[in-house]
């Protein structure tokens, strides 16, 4: 199984939301999917989603089910609010890859870059830049990523997931069953799943000397 943390400093990014979609989109892909929930806040209930949902807050837990998981066939998504120096430090060490993402704004940015500098420095390989929120207006577009997204190593930023305002419904409570989401957020699902497991096949070639 591989393992991928979702991680940031910096509220208001998209790391719940992008969670539940990349395991979202793992379902659709028909990979099992694993999302580990260990931000501070109290995780939402859920209710007939293709993916399994962990309240894994507490790091021993989190380790439990990490362990169990390790030889099952999937993808482990790790939602980590990046508020607690280390435990979010072993979760980084402990997963194929971090994803940090990155909205179109000055201190998204800033944030983001140390961030990554931090992780790495303490030892967390293949840290990863996702842009999110991504206009699809072209000249706004053009606007961001000459204001903003070009100050991110080119190297680091393995893709990008448009403005979709119906994924916010991901990380609310499921007072009903699960219904399935709309096509563009089951379009943006599928692309992120199809971005990670990219970058996952490409980082385990490097590995291996391929």
């Amino acid at each position: 199984m591989k393992g991928v943390a979702i991680v940031g400093k910096k509220g208001g990014v998209g790391k719940t939301s992008l969670s539940h979609l990349l395991a979202l989109g793992s379902a659709w892909k028909g990979t099992p999917a694993y999302l580990m929930h260990t931000d501070d806040r109290k995780p939402i209930s859920v209710n007939g989603r293709p993916y399994m949902f962990y309240d894994a807050r507490n790091p021993q837990t989190l380790t439990t089910l990490i362990s169990a998981a390790i030889n099952q066939d999937g993808l482990c998504v790790i939602d980590s609010g990046g508020n607690r120096g280390e435990f979010d430090m072993w979760i980084a060490k402990s997963v194929d890859m971090v994803l940090i993402p990155v909205t179109p704004d000055p201190e998204s940015v800033c944030i983001a870059l140390e961030h990554m500098a931090s992780l790495e420095s303490h030892g967390a390989k293949n840290v990863r830049f996702l842009l999110n929120m991504v206009s699809s207006n072209k000249n706004e577009k053009n606007r961001d990523q000459e204001l903003y997204f070009s100050k991110l190593p080119t190297e680091k930023v393995i893709g990008e997931i448009p403005k979709v305002s119906a994924i916010k419904r991901l990380r609310e409570e499921d007072t009903n069953p699960f219904l399935t989401p709309p096509t563009n957020v089951n379009n943006a699902s599928r692309k992120l799943y199809g971005i990670v497991i990219k970058e996952l096949s490409k980082l385990e070639c490097e590995s291996i000397g391929v």
